[in-house]
């Protein structure tokens, strides 16, 4: 069954129990959507080791990231899957690996 994602599940990923909109500034939310919109669902690389924050890079820029949970390497595929404040949220890139193996 699909489901209609609202603009904070978007923006504050979902299931990640993160903070209620009532408690940033309007400008926050605005900046943490542009970021969504930058690299939402992009394909990078993991520049540190996550464990699980660390930086990740994305078309050549460096964003601090944090996975959900676990570990990952340095240089490990990596792929988009939200924005927490401050943070992109993302997951290791399991598809990526498989083509590279």
């Amino acid at each position: 069954m699909s489901r209609e994602y609202t603009e904070d599940d978007l923006v504050y990923g979902e299931s990640w129990g993160l903070v209620h909109r009532g408690f940033l500034a309007d400008s926050e939310i605005e900046r943490m959507k542009a970021l969504r919109d930058k690299v939402m669902d992009k394909h990078g690389t993991a520049g540190t080791t996550l464990k699980p924050i660390g930086r990740v890079i994305i078309d050549g820029e460096w964003y601090d990231a944090r996975l959900k949970d676990g570990y990952l390497d340095i240089g490990t595929p990596i792929v988009v899957v939200g924005i927490d404040i401050g943070y992109v949220l993302v997951n290791e890139d399991l598809k990526r690996e498989e083509d590279n193996s």
